[in-house]
């Protein structure tokens, strides 16, 4: 038996169950191994901790020729689209749960290869949600968690933060009136977009301003009225990445030193204040999402990563701070914040599955942005700004698309 007998008919199995068989030309796949890398200043060489790897990826050329290939190919390039995860019956490597990911290409060579359909597409393996998908209104749900990580992080703020001599008070003071400058400077753009949260915003920054003096005597109720200032712009329904943008860029200013490595602090006042904000940034993002309607999957899978990157990054500063400080962290907070994103990330991804997907085709004449936007979306009136705001279209491509232009749509 030769490697030719070895090779299977290759097929996909949608998430409703129907079977589509289709040539192949060469066939490859990929894998990411995800690994963090550690040097250490007293000892040479690195140690590479391993950190799992992405699914495998299997990019297809999939070709349907014949006297139907186009009624099959219409089928097949259909049941890409449906949401869930199908199975992938590979000529060489077995049968996989996927999904089908990116850009989905198809080429009808009418005149040079007529009777005969290529579709594009990269297969990804998954394994299922590995996040807690809610039980009930993942909105509430997560908003929950994000009010159980709050009265944590206040009470820990709270037991870290010794003001006993008039230096320590005066420190203080100068550090957050800075943190609190910050705030008001990174978020109050985003506050701006609605008038109830700008309102709120503005009545909570002012508040404690007005009695940051007594305030710095009462620890706990400084941390809540802090974490209050930094969550009401996530209330606002502006656009999803500017506020994501808003709190990592914060949160990233925090925790980094000018030369962008972790900074580390050599006091513990100024660690755990530090970490009352950058925490509660990570909860920022988390609101944010949830106080958001995705229109597509990318958005809200960027929207996930995003999340997820934000929380990491705090975790790993936070870790290597407490390691300096040979601080012991009963871990509660932490606890409670893992818990908010993690659900985060689950509602998002679940969410997706649902949600528009991106395609892409190639004008073969020039067209105007209305015939094109009815062509695609059956209407015009709600769907002319999110077309050209989709692909970012130049002055005169809103006058004309030219021949070849690549177009991006949902469906």
């Amino acid at each position: 038996m030769s490697w030719t007998d070895r090779l299977k008919e290759a097929a996909y199995i949608s998430p409703s169950g129907d079977r589509y068989t289709f040539e192949f030309e060469n066939v490859s796949n990929s894998r990411n191994k995800r690994t963090a890398n550690f040097g250490f200043p007293d000892a040479d060489g690195t140690y590479v901790q391993p950190n799992g790897s992405d699914g495998r990826m299997f990019p297809l050329l999939c070709i349907f020729w014949g006297a139907n290939y186009d009624l099959e190919a219409d089928a097949f390039d259909a049941a890409l689209f449906e949401v869930g995860a199908g199975k992938l019956e590979h000529p060489i490597y077995g049968t996989v749960d996927v999904v089908p990911t990116g850009n989905i290409t198809r080429r009808d060579d009418l005149k040079t290869a007529g009777n005969q359909a290529i579709i594009e597409v990269t297969f990804m393996s998954t394994i299922g949600l590995i996040y807690p998908s809610a039980q009930n209104d993942p909105a509430s749900e997560v908003v929950a968690a994000v009010e159980a990580f709050n009265s944590s992080q206040a009470a820990e703020f709270e037991e870290n933060i010794n003001l006993d001599t008039a230096v320590k008070k005066a420190t203080f003071k100068n550090k957050y009136d800075i943190f609190l400058d910050d705030v008001e400077g990174g978020l109050g753009v985003v506050a701006d977009t609605v008038a109830e949260v700008r309102a709120e915003f503005k009545a909570i920054n002012d508040s404690i301003n007005r009695g940051i003096d007594v305030l710095i005597g009462q620890p706990l109720t400084l941390a809540f009225q802090t974490m209050q200032l930094i969550q009401a712009p996530a209330r606002a329904f502006s656009l999803i990445t500017a506020k994501l943008d808003a709190y990592k860029n914060l949160a990233t200013s925090l925790i980094s030193d000018a030369d962008g490595e972790t900074s580390i602090s050599a006091d513990p006042i100024d660690f755990y204040t530090k970490d009352l904000y950058a925490a509660t940034y990570v909860t920022g993002s988390v609101l944010s999402t949830v106080n958001n309607q995705f229109e597509t999957r990318a958005d809200a899978i960027e929207a996930a990563a995003a999340v997820l990157e934000q929380f990491d990054e705090v975790s790993t500063w936070k870790d290597a701070n407490l390691t300096e400080l040979e601080a012991i962290d009963t871990g509660a907070a932490y606890q409670q914040l893992q818990n908010a994103v993690a659900l985060t990330a689950g509602f998002l991804v679940e969410i997706s599955f649902s949600l528009k997907q991106e395609r892409r085709i190639i004008l073969d004449r020039a067209r105007t942005i209305v015939d094109l936007t009815a062509e695609l979306y059956g209407s015009v009136d709600d769907k002319l700004d999110f077309l050209i705001d989709s692909n970012d279209f130049s002055g005169s491509e809103i006058l004309e698309l030219p021949k070849g232009k690549e177009v991006v749509y949902y469906v």
